[in-house]
């Protein structure tokens, strides 16, 4: 089975690949104060000797899902930006646009992945943003994902 990666160095240097992610160079107590904290403190807690956080799941969906747990608190997500899993063009535009306001999951056209709807059940954002037209998520996944908000998130 082939693991997609995503590794963040404490530098901020966003690694990609689905074989596996080299060692970013330096310590563990590096940690950049910029990172989440969830981030420094599995940089803190393993003295590995790199300043590499490895984040994965089985497919890019588990994937995305990792991240959002490993990052966001549903206090802090109050946007959810749901994206096509099957076409990158979609989520790569997405991805810089969120602006910091919540993460970035990924769907199939005509199914919420289990591992993206546990995220949005844990999240339950105030709003979830639908990246691309309905050949890239489906109306009826986009319904889907919307039983998943939380009006008083909005506040």
């Amino acid at each position: 089975m082939k693991t997609t990666t995503l590794a963040i160095t404490a530098a901020g240097a966003i690694l990609l690949g689905s074989a596996g992610v080299a060692a970013a160079s330096g310590s563990a107590k590096a940690a950049d104060a910029r990172l989440p904290a969830a981030y420094a403190q599995q940089l803190a807690a393993e003295d590995v000797g790199t300043a590499t956080v490895r984040l994965s799941g089985a497919d890019r969906y588990e994937t995305a899902a990792e991240v959002s747990r490993s990052a966001w608190t549903p206090e802090d997500a109050s946007v959810v930006y749901l994206a096509s899993g099957e076409n990158f063009p979609d989520a790569l535009s997405a991805g810089a646009s969120t602006q910091g306001l919540g993460p970035l999951l990924l769907t199939r056209p005509d199914v919420l992945p289990p591992a993206t709807r546990a995220e949005l059940e844990r999240l339950a954002p105030c709003l979830v943003v639908v990246v691309g037209g309905d050949p890239a998520v489906s109306d009826a996944v986009a319904l889907e994902a919307d039983a998943y908000t939380d009006p008083a998130a909005c506040a």
